[in-house]
Order: structure tokens, then sequence, then C-alpha cells
């Protein structure tokens, strides 16, 4: 005890940490001041980069400790153990003899210098077009994509937009569009000079993946790079450290014209929202920058999707590709089709199956091609999902394990049905379609459904078996698949037909008792709330499951329809609906109120408003306890639906409408029209009798 307490490493603020769903940390202390962790449990934590569970020290942050494992109730430490199998190793834990598999993965770096990208900038300053810089050449292969290049060449020339970044899935192809179209643009007078700063540290060869060793990781690294391309143009003074050099670079060139400095696989850096805060901080028009990532993890920028290749642009790619490696023979329409729907344009993916093709001279499913290159999936994938947050984390796996759109409504309302905590599913999707993991589709009517490329999907399936929160994922999916499955053909079908499903299924589960209404309440009424039709749906559900006290709750339902849809395509149902359940329920004053409202129109039933008449005539107790004004007003609003359709009313319709006006105090109007129900039907007594009391009177 007497070398823990002197010992300074352990005075420092140590803590287990762990990132909540909702984006804030939970941070069980270990020992020290834990006053350096407090700023993990704000709001602002939703913001920061991703920090992995785990015990932490905390120096000028929180520094991760590696092997040393513990748990999320701190009952127990582990150490490594040996055991290593190439891929895993053990943890002991010296209290409670337990052991743990580790990953290895981590730790299999080679510890020899890696090579140096394809794609790192050339160590001077050189004319390339009109401009000075240091720009790799352009790729030799390149299938062009013009309106990304349109686009990226457009915020290049213009006097807006700062920062601009093009962000997508690894492989896409980003690099390659940011070459040629810098040089492209290095033709043209808007840059004095284009300066490249590689951080990449995979390079992505016809092979597969290649570890490199990236250029520059961090602001000093940048800013020492700047200070060597520019020699003595940068204006280094003993005084100014490289970064207040290249920081005033950015605010005003140094070399009397504006520069566009870029970054590539800006993702790589090893703090990369603080390294694109110092540039936003510092950079000024008309200089530039211009940023190539997995993920954006930040705003002020303006921000271009690299998605998959168009369907010419994947053909062209994949007959050059199919020419140079010797098997465009082999290769048939079909074979392109499906090549170019699995891989979803994806160039590289498109690439590494052809390979693939050409080293096993048999064409095969594209999908299982490309399931067997664990490497390719983990360099095109493991990156951005190990930088996802819980919750985005969580909603990858799900969409990955059910193959299908799935309407983005439905997934939030799945998530949000059990919420210990607030959480964002909304926000986490779109961090999910801004790395380009998932993609989000509009159907016809509007609704937005989610689609996972297949080749995530693939990867996401591998990350979703040995998931802890595996059991969490299948009981999400299998809410999901009440859906039923979407396709792109049934696209058009849109959010209905999949609402109708869900509580078709959920229904029979609760008649069953393998559900509870109590239970799905609040997914059922959260897509109410974002999709009004649904709450008639929910309305006939609690009249089905709850009985009398399910009345008035579906009574509730059915108006909170009508508040946020009162013109819609349903509202005459909805109206007809709730009078139909204030008539169960006994009201007789809601329910003419809602049935006038129903079928108060030209094509209402007359059959439809003559049975409510009737209804409303022989309800004795409750005409009774009406005050007079009341019962005037009600019965009423009824009659003058029947008089407009006299000419049609039968002799029985005719007595119910004066009883209608009888109720409604107008005795005049009673005798009238029951005289007329009688010249049509003379023998009938209750008609005579009618008209015999009220004919003294009128």
């Amino acid at each position: 005890m007497h070398f823990i307490s002197n010992t300074p490493l352990f005075q420092r603020s140590w803590a287990y940490l762990h990132r909540n769903l909702s984006g804030k940390y939970r941070v069980l202390p270990i020992g020290g001041d834990q006053t350096p962790f407090g700023y993990l449990k704000t709001s602002d934590a939703i913001n920061l980069q991703q920090l992995p569970s785990g015990v932490y020290v905390y120096f000028d942050r929180p520094r991760r400790v590696e092997l040393l494992y513990s748990n999320l109730d701190l009952s127990d430490f582990f150490f490594p153990n040996g055991a290593f199998n190439g891929k895993r190793f053990e943890y002991h834990s010296l209290i409670t003899d337990d052991r743990v598999d580790g990953d290895a993965s981590v730790y299999l770096a080679t510890a020899s210098e890696y090579p140096t990208s394809e794609t790192q900038g050339v160590g001077q300053l050189d004319t390339v077009g009109n401009v000075w810089s240091n720009l790799p050449t352009a790729p030799t292969d390149y299938v062009k994509r013009p309106g990304l290049e349109g686009e990226i060449v457009s915020a290049l020339m213009n006097d807006r937009h700062p920062i601009i970044t093009l962000v997508g899935r690894g492989g896409i192809g980003k690099t390659s569009l940011a070459l040629q179209t810098l040089h492209s643009v290095a033709s043209t007078d808007r840059f004095y000079a284009i300066l490249w700063f590689s951080s990449r540290d995979i390079d992505l060869l016809p092979s597969g993946p290649r570890s490199v060793k990236p250029r520059v990781l961090t602001e000093k690294d940048i800013a020492s790079e700047f200070i060597d391309l520019l020699g003595a143009n940068a204006g280094v003074s003993p005084d100014k450290s490289p970064l207040d050099v290249m920081a005033e670079s950015l605010r005003s060139s140094c070399l009397g014209g504006p520069i566009l400095f870029v970054f590539d696989n800006f993702e790589t850096l090893r703090s990369p929202v603080d390294v694109f805060h110092w540039l936003d901080a510092n950079i000024r028009l008309p200089n530039k920058a211009m940023i190539t990532s997995r993920f954006r993890d930040f705003k002020a920028d303006y921000p271009i999707t690299v998605g998959g290749m168009e369907l010419v642009e994947a053909n062209q790619l994949i007959s050059r590709t199919a020419k140079l490696l010797g098997i465009d023979q082999v290769l048939t329409a079909d074979f392109h089709s499906r090549l170019f729907e699995e891989s979803g344009g994806h160039p590289y993916v498109m690439k590494i199956i052809l390979g693939e093709v050409a080293n096993s001279g048999n064409i095969g499913k594209p999908e299982r091609l490309i399931s067997r290159k664990d490497d390719v999936l983990d360099a095109l994938f493991e990156r951005t999902f190990a930088n996802l947050s819980p919750l985005a984390s969580r909603i990858f796996l799900t969409l990955c394990g059910w193959h299908s759109l799935v309407p983005q409504l439905a997934l939030e309302a799945v998530l949000l049905r059990d919420p210990l905590e607030h959480i964002d599913p909304a926000g986490a999707i779109d961090e999910l379609v801004r790395v380009s993991l998932i993609q989000r589709i509009t159907a016809p009517d509007g609704a937005d459904f989610l689609d996972t490329p297949l080749v995530a999907a693939i990867f996401g399936s591998r990350k979703g078996s040995v998931s802890p929160i595996k059991v969490l994922i299948e009981n999400d999916i299998r809410l999901l698949q009440d859906l039923g499955p979407t396709s792109m053909r049934s696209l058009s079908g849109g959010f209905e037909p999949k609402v109708q499903s869900l509580f078709r299924k959920i229904a029979s589960r609760i008649q069953d008792g393998s559900m509870t209404m109590s239970s799905m309440r609040p997914v059922l009424e959260f897509i109410a709330q974002n999709y009004a039709p649904a709450w008639l749906l929910l309305a006939e559900l609690e009249k089905e499951i709850e009985e009398q006290n399910g009345l008035n709750i579906a009574a509730e339902y059915v108006r909170r329809y009508l508040e946020r849809d009162p013109h819609g395509t349903y509202s005459r149902n909805a109206w007809e609906q709730l009078s139909n359940l204030y008539r169960m329920g006994g009201d007789v004053v809601g329910a003419c109120g809602a049935f006038v409202r129903a079928f108060d129109g030209p094509d209402a039933p007359l059959v439809e408003i003559s049975n409510m008449a009737n209804w409303m005539n022989n309800n004795h107790d409750a005409i009774e306890q009406m005050d007079a004004a009341d019962k005037a007003s009600i019965f009423r609003s009824l009659a003058n639906l029947m008089e407009r359709r006299l000419g049609e009313a039968s002799a029985t319709d005719l007595s119910r409408l004066a009883w209608l006006h009888l109720h409604a105090g107008n005795g005049r109007r009673a005798f009238d029209i029951a005289e007329m129900g009688l010249k049509k039907d003379s023998e009938n007594l209750h008609r005579q009798r009618l008209v015999e009391r009220l004919g003294p009177q009128y």
C-alpha cells in the first residue's frame, strides 16, 4: 500500500469509461480525482470522438490503458496471460482465476518500416499546370464520373465554402476523384499553389489492402510538412513555431496568391476533429481546404458525398478491368448486372471480385466471392465501424441482420420502445448515412426507407454474430420482420402496407398472449405521431384488446388523427369510426356530432343517415336528460342531413326525420314530414298516429 500511495502514476485520475446509447459516458471511478472525466457525462460528449470501453488514466486527455481489462461493475480485473494462437490471447484474473479472450489483431503490426503510400505527395513543389504543387500523378486507370467531378470543381472554383469535404466509404474513389479534379483545377488560374498532405495508412491495391506509412498524423506534422515544402518561402523566423507560420498562411497566403490545402484520408489523423477545428479557425478565403474522409464528425464545411458509381460508369470500369485481367470474354451481361447491383457500384469491390474471377477462372456469385475476402472487408469498413457511436453501431448491426429495406420511422419506434435513457435514433441514422454505411431511399409516398449495401451488410453480419448486445439486436430484428420484407421493386407501395402488416402481427401476438399491449403501445404511438393514419389502426387495436376501457382510449386515438390530418384521405372514415365508438359508449351527443362530420356530403348514403336517426330517436333516457337548447342543436343537425335527401326518402325514412324535428322542437316541420310519409304509405298505423298526435296543434 505504501508503494501505491507514493507512486505518481497511481495518484492520477483513473476510471472505467463506457459510452451509453445516448452518446454520454458512464464514468466508473477507480482512483484519484474524477473531475477531469466530468465532461464525458454531459451532452457535449455526444459530439466527441468515440472512446472504446475500457480502463483510462487521465493525462492531457483520457488515455486508454492497453492490456488491462475490466467490466462495467469493476468486479474484476484481467491481465495478459499468454495462450496466443495467432488471432487471440488470454486475459487472466488474479482475483477470481477467471479467464477471457483478447483480440490480438491490434498488436500484430510488423515492427519493420511500412512503405510509403502510392498517393503520397512528392517531396517538393514543382509546376503542375499553372500552379506550384506536390500533387501525386493523376490515376492512370481512372473512370470519369462527370456528375461528381463537376460538383467538386465548381465548389473549388467559387469564392464560397472555405472547407470542402469529400466523404464516403473506404475504396469508394474519394482520393482518385480528388486527384482527377485537382489536376483539372491546376490548369486554371484559381490557385497559386495546391499543397497535398497525406494521412493514408492503407493502400487499396487490386491484389488486396496493403499497410503504408502515413505522412502526417497531427497538426505539428502538417505544419512541419508545410515548412519543408515551402522552404524559404514559408517565412520562418526564430520567434515563430511551424504551427504559427502555417496558421498565418491559412489566413493569408505567404506566396502572394491563393493556396489550396488538401488533406487526404483525414480520418486517419490522431484527432481529426481537433485538426478540423484548427483549420476552420484559421482558413480564410481566397485560400481553401479540401478534405477526403470516411466519416465527418464536424460541421462548418461543404460536404460532397461520394457514393457508388452510376451504371454507365460501373460498366465502363468492369469492362476495362476485365480486359486488363484477360477475362472479358468470360463475363456475361447477367454477371455485369449482378456485380453492379450487389457491389452497389463500389469501384474497389468490383475490382476485387473481378480479380477473384480471374484467379479462379470461374464466375461465381459476387456475394460469395467478396465474403471470402476478410482483409478487404476490414480495410473498407473496420475503421468507420470502430468510430461509430454505440447507438449507430446497434442500428447498423440490426439493419445488417435483416436483409430488407427498413422504414426509418419503424426502426426509430423499435429503438424507443423501452427508453432507459434519452437517445436519438434519427441522429444515429444520419450518422450512418454520413459515413455511407447505409443509404436513405424515399418511397413515392414520401416515407424514408433505409438500405444497407450488400458488402457492408456482409461485414456487419460478421460483427453482429459476436456482438455483446446480440440478444438486443435479434429482438429488434424480430419486430422489424413483422413489417414484412421490402425490396426496391415493392418500394412503390410506400409505408402504409408495412404499418398494416405490423399492426396485424402485433394484434395476433397480443391475442395469443406472447406480447402485451402495454409493452407495444409506446412503439405504435411513436409511429402514429409521425404517420397520422396509424392512429386509426391503433384505435381499432385498442377497441379489440381493451374492451370497455379501450373505447375511451380508441376514441382519443381517432381524435389525435383528426387533429393531425382533419381533411386527409381517411378523415371521413375517421369521423365515422369516432361516431361508432361514441355509440358503443352511449354518448349520443358525441356520436351525432361525429356522424354529421362524416356524412356531411352529397354522396353520403341515405340508409346510413336514416339508421343513425333511428338510433338517436330511440335513446329515450339520453333525450330526457338533455338541455332543450342542446337537444334542438343536436337533432337539428342530423335532420338537416336528411332534408337534403327528401326526394329519395322512403316512408320509413320520413317517419324517422319527423321524429328528429319533433325532438328538435320543430313540431310544424315534423307534422309536414309525417304527412309526406303518410302519402307514401297511407296504411302505416305509426305514421297515422304521429299525424294525429301533431295534427291538433298544426
